[in-house]
């Protein structure tokens, strides 16, 4: 009788604690789910991701693509010239089929690493500031989406710019990598753990022909080249520059200038107030 009775008292506070292991579950669950804050740790680890497909599934979007397509290959031309895309009822109309791949995480370092303000740690150096996908045409050329982010739910188109660049390196990122990027200089690194290490020519320039260097070296290199060209500064406020985490797509090579929405070395589509233009700039500015 006596084993029946604790038997059954077992079974109760078992019972019992059911709820609260299906509390501890569910979050777990919700924590593994969470958007990430800061840099985005992997290139599948992009917060809001349905957002982003379903922004680049839009028919918006699609337009953009086909508008930016509808222009020739981007040669040389003058510095600051536009190129007037041609006026069509239906953007697509003559334009190649084309593939948006899926949306990866575009890191920048941060603002405030560069200043010194922030520690050198994964978690204040580097920024999650883009979502990017790259496009294929049927022809072979290759083109970019870039989607910023809108409030803290959602994704808005930026700009679609000429070649896959961002997209490729993003890719590169796992789980024990975090992929980034200098804007200014085009260079693009990894970070393992508290190393830096290039994944490009002006990457490695940028650590100075160095193979890696400490996250804390790294952060006095980009101190030194960029502390005194923040937003207000003098270099700033004479026009040399757009400043450093203006919030805008920055420029995919060392010889062109971001623009307005979007930018690149070669080309970008810029999407303002509605007008649709293709823009080539050769200056370089800081962001």
């Amino acid at each position: 009788m006596r084993d029946h009775r604790t038997s059954a008292t077992r079974r109760a506070a078992g019972l019992s604690r059911l709820p609260l292991a299906l509390a501890l579950g569910a979050s777990v669950l919700l924590s593994v789910g969470a958007a990430p804050a800061g840099a985005a740790k992997g290139p599948g680890d992009l917060p809001n991701l349905q957002a982003a497909l379903d922004t680049l599934k839009s028919t918006a979007t699609h337009n953009a693509v086909c508008r930016f397509l509808s222009a020739p290959v981007p040669g040389g031309g003058s510095p600051g010239a536009a190129v007037t895309l041609p006026a069509k009822a239906d953007p697509c109309e003559g334009v190649p089929s084309f593939t948006i791949k899926d949306p990866l995480a575009l890191n920048e370092i941060a603002p405030a690493f560069v200043t010194g303000t922030a520690q050198p740690s994964l978690n204040d150096a580097v920024k999650l500031s883009y979502a990017v996908a790259g496009v294929t045409t049927s022809g072979g050329r290759t083109a970019t989406v870039l989607l910023a982010p809108t409030g803290t739910t959602g994704w808005h188109l930026a700009a679609v710019r000429e070649g896959d660049t961002d997209a490729t390196y993003a890719g590169k990122a796992d789980l024990a990598t975090t992929v980034f990027s200098e804007p200014q200089i085009r260079g693009f690194y990894q970070l393992k753990l508290t190393t830096v290490e290039p994944l490009n020519d002006a990457a490695r320039q940028g650590l100075n022909g160095q193979p890696s260097v400490s996250l804390a070296d790294y952060q006095k290199l980009v101190k030194a080249r960029y502390a005194d060209k923040q937003p207000g500064s003098e270099f700033d406020t004479k026009g040399f520059s757009s400043g450093l985490g203006g919030g805008r797509p920055h420029s995919s090579s060392a010889s062109s200038t971001p623009l307005v929405v979007g930018g690149s070395g070669a080309a970008a589509l810029v999407l303002a107030g509605g007008a649709v233009g293709l823009r080539r700039r050769k200056r370089a500015r800081l962001r």
